[in-house]
């Protein structure tokens, strides 16, 4: 039995000098300004032994962050030679995604264990990556190429949600300049559900070289700008007094996208919001009524068919009874319009001949 564990200790040894060694060429030629194909090689290889060897926690975290990070080596192998594509290439959504929770469980780990190996480096790499896309952002936005920009928006949104909330509600706006509308709905549906449009402030100032009111990233940044004398007359803005404008083109997203339940849902919890939002009035005032003159599509060729058959009364019967149907089920919607705008003469035109198609002729009064 001695020697049975003499092994396993000896074999657990091996194994530990292995990943120690793996940790070591990885941390050598990841620190490289310039990386040959050969330094890829060994990086790709080392990298898929430790995540086999990895035992200990600081191994596991050392073994996850080198391996998110290969596409980075890899682009940085290209040197000079990197084309724009093998930039963009590097922003896909899943390594943004696995590159910052990477880049936080180090940094977090690190500081849990009291040696800082990357954390002053990662800090700096977070906030350059950050300012490179939305550098990119920016730029393609600035050509009006709205569908393309939005994406990056988005990635700095996901690589920083804390404080880029701004980054998403720009995704969104875009994507619908851009005629991505499924993405918009993606991208307004985390919008409506984000911390930044709940409880987000912006902060304005006074430039006072320009007599400008400017937007400032934050508050610290305007304190500081105030006391250079360099800005004036703050002002605040809660940013949820923009989610009913939010939830109002969300709704129309949904409608547009024949998802008619969701933009009801949507529309009225923007009236609860806003309830004397014209805007929104007419938007939910449109969906009813466009839904209810939609269930009307069959009345013209109804009223032919019953014309024609007043001579065969079983038809005509029948005819009647599925006209009194049709009408029974838009009523709902253009009562709920009506509700809205109680002035729209066709509406109201519209509910009367309802009413009495389905014999209840004493709702007319009721109308005004």
């Amino acid at each position: 039995m001695k020697k049975l564990i003499l092994s396993a200790t000896l074999l657990l040894s091996v194994a530990t000098f292995a990943q120690k060694d793996e940790l070591k060429v990885l941390k050598k030629i990841y620190a490289k300004d310039e990386i040959s194909e050969k330094d890829l090689e060994a990086y790709k290889a080392a990298s898929d032994a430790l995540q086999n060897l990895a035992s200990e926690e600081s191994d596991k975290v050392y073994a996850k962050f080198y391996k998110v990070m290969y596409p980075t080596v890899v682009l940085a192998s290209k040197g000079t030679k990197a084309t724009p594509q093998d930039q963009l290439s590097v922003y896909s959504l899943d390594f943004i995604k696995d590159y910052s929770a990477v880049i936080n469980e180090t940094i977090a780990f690190e500081k849990k264990s009291g040696k800082k190996i990357y954390t002053d480096e990662l800090l700096e790499e977070m906030k350059e990556f950050k300012q490179s896309m939305t550098s990119i952002a920016m730029t393609l936005n600035g050509a009006k190429k709205y569908k393309e920009a939005a994406p990056f928006f988005y990635n700095v949104y996901l690589f920083d949600p804390i404080h880029e909330g701004k980054s998403l509600q720009n995704a969104a706006i875009l994507s619908v300049q851009g005629e991505d509308y499924k993405v918009a709905i993606k991208y307004y549906e985390e919008l409506v559900a984000s911390d930044y449009i709940n409880n987000g402030m912006v902060y304005y100032a006074f430039n006072k070289a320009t007599g400008l009111e400017e937007e400032i990233a934050s508050i610290e940044d305007r304190a500081k700008f105030i006391s250079l004398s360099l800005y004036e007359k703050p002002r605040d803005l809660n940013v949820s007094d923009s989610k009913p404008e939010t939830l109002r083109i969300l709704a129309l997203l949904y409608r547009q996208n024949s998802d008619f339940e969701k933009a009801k849902e949507t529309f009225a919890k923007a009236r609860l919001l806003a309830p004397n939002d014209e805007e929104i009035k007419k938007g939910e005032f449109e969906l009813y009524y466009n839904l209810g003159i939609s269930g009307l599509s069959e009345e013209e060729k109804l009223v032919a068919e019953i014309n024609a058959s007043r001579a065969d009364k079983n038809k005509f019967d029948a005819l009647m009874a599925k006209r009194k149907e049709m009408f029974i089920k838009i009523i709902p919607d253009f009562e709920k319009a009506y509700s809205i705008d109680p002035t729209n003469e066709s509406t109201k035109s519209i509910l009367k001949m309802a009413y009495v198609a389905t014999g209840q002729a004493d709702k007319v009064k009721t109308l005004q």
